[in-house]
């Protein structure tokens, strides 16, 4: 069933917060096409699925909100996005109840060929980056270049598990990729 972000917004238990506007703006751009199938279910397995979307947008499903596609299995999906996820939980603050789902959403978000607010169906950077400093407070300070996130998150990942040459997000195919890969703008801090 094709829903609109409003529809799932609209049964949102906190609207407009951070974590509920990311699962809804991702949900919305994987049921439109922006992002792969398995952002459909945000890769995470049927039951899970099902008690974020209770939890998160109680009545919902029973309104018939639900993926057009079927769960697609952990073993399908791409390779990094595991490590995505396990990255931005170890950094993510725990008494966050939707800490996890949020960590989802930004992973399946990394994997849209548009800045990561556009495919996460957010209005900007600002809303990532409110998000980030909300559930993920150790990977928002750890950003000191000041890099896009999507950017971070790779270059982050790739530091981690020692990967080099590190893969580059999917967004060769953006008319800004030049502005985003190019020089970072390093904050100074005046002691």
């Amino acid at each position: 069933m094709n829903q609109s972000l409003l529809i799932l917004d609209a049964f949102s238990l906190s609207p407009g917060e951070p974590a509920a506007r990311a699962l809804a703006g991702v949900l919305e751009s994987a049921d439109a096409g922006r992002l792969p199938r398995f952002a459909q279910w945000l890769g995470l397995d049927e039951a899970e699925f099902w008690r974020m979307l209770e939890q998160c947008f109680p009545g919902a499903r029973a309104a018939g909100w639900a993926p057009e596609s079927a769960p697609v299995d952990a073993a399908a999906l791409p390779c990094e996005f595991p490590d995505l996820v396990d990255m931005l939980i170890a950094s993510g603050d725990a008494s966050r109840p939707a800490m996890r789902w949020a960590a989802h959403a930004l992973a399946s978000g990394c994997f849209g060929g548009s800045h990561l607010w556009q495919d996460m169906g957010l209005s900007g950077r600002h809303d990532v980056s409110r998000l980030l400093q909300e559930y993920f407070p150790a990977l928002y300070a750890a950003n000191t270049a000041e890099m896009k996130w999507k950017k971070f998150f790779y270059h982050e990942l790739c530091r981690r598990l020692d990967l080099h040459p590190c893969p580059e997000p999917s967004c060769a195919a953006c008319d800004n990729y030049v502005a985003c890969h190019g020089a970072e703008t390093v904050a100074v801090l005046w002691r």
